[in-house]
């Protein structure tokens, strides 16, 4: 029995041994956490520039004068305005021709002075009559800067009242601080500008207007009575920056006056511009394309857009059936076979305006 207990006490020894004699198992060492992953910051992108849609009219009122003198008050309106209808730019100008006379009283074009009264500056010499002692072109800039953000229906529906001979804006204060003058013909020529319209879209733009005067004398004979002509032609402009068209408009007026041989004067019963006679003005029977003066007109504005005062000034004119055309210029002349010097001019002469 000892002898057992002896050989059971030997054998859990010899287990107890082998058992710590087992190596332990390595610790498993902790996962390193990896670090996230993080997206690269997108670069701020630069605010997306949305183009508005605005409209560019034209308009003008025209008056004339034959009683012992010879003369055309013409007064131009050009307007953009935006979706709503607020006026947003506005220039405004008055081509006042007066055919000068002789010593002896006849009518002559020598001498003749086609500025208008903006380009007169102070020339024009209203600050010494003026209640304010203001010149005709500040006079203007003030109405112009009065006008911004108003309708066509307000400012047509400003009332005017009579005040030194003149009707005037007197009851509307921030006006007629500015401005004294008479302005019924600035509405009616802002009111007619909605009847030359054209659309365009821009971020930015600079409004110039345009006017190119002549003056030609016909004398009477005894068979015929004579003429005063005295033609405007005049565009309005919209350009980029950098002196681009982004749009145009284009029109005339040809108020002429009859001279007779005993040098009395007899005006004209229609005092409307070429755009606004539309079909009557009746050029579709000359045409060699069968075109109108105004659809052929809006092809002129079509064509400039785009174009820079030197690309117009560029167009080789070449006489064609009498008239100085564009006939080298295919892209004009096929919607266009007017004579164009003139209305070139205007629209070079509103591209150096705009502002």
């Amino acid at each position: 029995m000892k002898k057992l207990l002896a050989m059971l006490l030997a054998l859990m020894m010899v287990l107890s041994l082998a058992a710590c004699g087992e190596t332990p198992a390595e610790p498993e060492e902790p996962e390193v956490p990896s670090e996230p992953e993080t997206e690269e910051p997108e670069e701020p992108t630069e605010p997306e520039v949305t183009e508005a849609t605005y409209t560019l009219g034209l308009g003008t009122v025209v008056n004339q004068t034959v009683e012992g003198k010879a003369q055309v008050d013409a007064t131009f309106a050009a307007v953009v305005l935006d979706a709503e209808g607020n006026i947003v730019a506005i220039d405004l100008d008055v081509a006042q021709s007066k055919c000068p006379t002789t010593e002896a009283g006849a009518y002559t074009a020598e001498g003749f002075d086609n500025r208008t009264k903006t380009e007169k500056g102070p020339d024009y010499g209203m600050t010494v009559a003026s209640p304010i002692g203001a010149e005709w072109d500040a006079q203007m800039a003030a109405f112009e800067a009065w006008a911004i953000g108003k309708t066509v229906d307000y400012i047509t529906g400003v009332e005017l009242v009579e005040s030194n001979g003149h009707m005037v804006a007197a009851n509307e204060a921030d006006l007629y601080a500015g401005c004294t003058m008479a302005i019924g013909d600035f509405q009616a020529a802002v009111a007619d500008a909605l009847n030359n319209t054209v659309e365009f879209t821009a971020d930015s733009f600079k409004l110039g207007l345009g006017v190119v005067t002549s003056c030609t004398v016909k004398e009477a004979s005894a068979d015929a009575a004579g003429s005063i002509e005295m033609y405007t032609d005049y565009a309005a402009v919209v350009t980029a920056e950098d002196g681009t068209i982004l749009a145009a408009r284009l029109d005339a007026i040809q108020p002429k006056i009859v001279l007779n041989s005993d040098n009395t004067l007899a005006g004209s019963e229609d005092l409307r511009s070429k755009y606004t006679k539309k079909e009557d003005y009746g050029m579709t029977v000359a045409s060699p394309i069968a075109a109108e003066w105004y659809t052929q007109a809006d092809a002129y504005c079509t064509y400039v857009v785009g174009k820079v005062a030197a690309d117009l000034e560029a167009i080789e004119l070449v006489e064609h059936n009498g008239h100085m055309v564009a006939l080298n210029e295919a892209d004009l002349y096929a919607g266009c076979t007017m004579q164009v010097g003139s209305y070139i001019e205007a629209t070079v002469k509103a591209v150096g305006y705009a502002d």
